[in-house]
């Protein structure tokens, strides 16, 4: 068995879709359609987030880094911003192919921020064209501890419920759950099926 480094998904206005809910979101983050989510400041006078950043020898110079070329995340939002507002957001993985009758496993780490509550979850897609270019739909069956596991901090509806609104703010929390999930084993047909795996959050 071998262990290869799979990809790192980041938040900016290119990669990471909004939607209506966190299910329309994850939809176009699968398909890479309807409308990107926008990068916001990190300072809003007079309030600074902390810097999301990687480690300054992260970088595409190093042998160990297999991400380094990946840019810094970027804080996003769906615009104009309104009060009591919240927002769906979903980012997807590259299409990757699974044999017929084989399975892949992975290890996912989710590192996770948002400046209120957030509730988040993992889901795989798979490509209903069978060709890897979609159009890809929620795989009927989730592997175990996607999607039917939700990741929870705090509620979005109720955005003010234990939250701090004096320094240091308690909701400015980096989540950082880690899934190991196997892929395939339902998939014991004679087809090589191309997969998807999607990221999506909901935040108020």
């Amino acid at each position: 068995m071998s262990i290869e480094a799979f990809q790192r998904l980041v938040s900016n206005a290119t990669s990471v879709f909004v939607g209506t809910n966190i299910d329309q979101a994850a939809l176009n983050a699968a398909n890479g359609t309807g409308t990107n989510a926008d990068k916001v400041a990190r300072t809003l006078a007079p309030v600074a987030w902390p810097l999301l950043e990687k480690y300054d020898n992260d970088n595409s110079l190093q042998a160990y880094s297999p991400f380094g070329g990946v840019p810094n995340p970027e804080y996003v939002w769906k615009l104009p911003v309104s009060e009591g507002q919240t927002s769906a957001f979903a980012a997807a993985s590259t299409p990757f192919l699974i044999p017929a009758g084989a399975s892949v496993s992975f290890n996912l780490f989710l590192n996770a921020f948002a400046d209120n509550a957030m509730e988040a979850r993992i889901e795989l897609f798979e490509d209903t064209g069978g060709a890897g270019t979609g159009p890809f739909a929620k795989s009927a069956v989730q592997p175990a501890g996607l999607d039917d596991f939700f990741l929870i901090a705090g509620d979005p509806n109720m955005p003010a419920l234990g939250l701090l609104e004096t320094q240091p703010y308690n909701w400015q929390d980096i989540s950082t759950p880690t899934s190991p999930v196997r892929v395939g084993e339902f998939n014991g047909g004679n087809v090589n099926q191309p997969y998807g795996l999607v990221i999506n959050s909901f935040v108020g």
